[in-house]
């Protein structure tokens, strides 16, 4: 891990470390790695993660139906939509317990009831058109759409002078507007699903807690991210960055994928490019396997009946 604790700063140095040539430290930069290098290998990662594990990370978008708007912008982000539902809770916010009170199920397009919704580019398209009331006469119901990212978004690190500003409600995070690395994404709700992760304490002058919460929204026009849940810490300025969630196995695998892309245009040999791809298969394999399993209460065996057991009898 680097020293700043950064996800992004981590990637970039492994890089530099798995091709550990000079010239090639000297010819690209650390902004040119992490937007020609970094980000399409982030996309091929989360890719193959999401679309292969048995238990993909699932993010969650909340949409509010107009009556009789067919189309809404998706995020970027959105790889595979599995379900669009509404919870419990007052004029159908997600205030509740909960528990599921309706399910929207694709049909097909040519069913003669109309296929819900569909995917048309950016937009989801629903039909028949929103109608926008419950059966209790509630408007604005909110719907959650919940997806497996693409990985398709520009992540950016701050650090202690261009930093972002967390408000008193601490749900509200603002960006700023020059990073000290990577790119501010502009795209409507570009971020919704991702994490923002501080790095410093509240002033930005030192490192402190490293806290990190799943952006629910985001206005490009103001660069406020809307927080599915408020920060602990103090409000004021933060170093950040902003990056899907941080683990090392995640961390490895973008900074082999990104190794292997620069091999390839520096033409290393053809041993060191084995290798590469050895340690590239092995950190994918791990990240699978972890997502696998995360959610198996039990393991996939017994030595003797347990309470966990199905054979095992009181």
């Amino acid at each position: 891990m680097d020293t700043s604790r950064s996800f992004i700063k981590t990637v970039l140095a492994r890089i530099r470390g798995y091709l550990d040539d000079p010239d090639f430290d000297a010819k690209y930069t650390d902004q040119f790695l992490l937007q020609h290098v970094v980000m399409p290998s982030l996309v091929d990662v989360w890719s193959r993660c999401s679309l292969s594990a048995d238990n993909p990370v699932m993010l969650d978008y909340n949409l509010t139906f107009v009556e009789n708007q067919e189309c809404y912008t998706l995020p970027a982000c959105v790889g595979e939509i599995h379900e669009i539902v509404q919870y419990t809770g007052l004029d159908g916010q997600q205030l509740s317990n909960g528990l599921i009170t309706d399910d929207l199920r694709p049909s097909h397009p040519q069913s003669r009831t109309g296929p819900v919704w569909m995917i048309e580019g950016n937009m989801i398209c629903f039909r028949p058109f929103p109608q926008n009331l419950d059966s209790g006469g509630n408007t604005n119901l909110t719907w959650t759409v919940r997806y497996t990212t693409n990985g398709d978004m520009l992540p950016h690190y701050c650090s202690y002078t261009n930093y972002g500003t967390l408000d008193a409600t601490k749900t509200l995070f603002t960006f700023d507007d020059t990073p000290d690395l990577g790119l501010v994404d502009y795209r409507d709700n570009a971020y919704a699903g991702q994490f923002v992760r501080l790095l410093s304490n509240a002033g930005g002058t030192t490192l402190g807690v490293t806290e990190e919460r799943v952006i629910a929204s985001y206005n490009p026009s103001t660069r406020v991210a809307t927080l599915a849940r408020p920060f602990t810490v103090a409000a004021g300025n933060y170093a950040y960055e902003v990056c899907p969630p941080q683990s090392q196995g995640m961390v490895e695998a973008i900074a082999l994928a990104s190794a292997l892309k620069l091999g390839a245009w520096r033409k290393i040999s053809q041993a060191q490019n084995q290798l590469l791809t050895q340690q590239y298969r092995a950190a994918i394999k791990t990240i699978g396997d972890n997502l696998a399993n995360m959610n198996l209460r039990t393991g996939k065996g017994w030595s003797k009946d347990t309470r966990d057991n199905p054979r095992w009898r009181p």
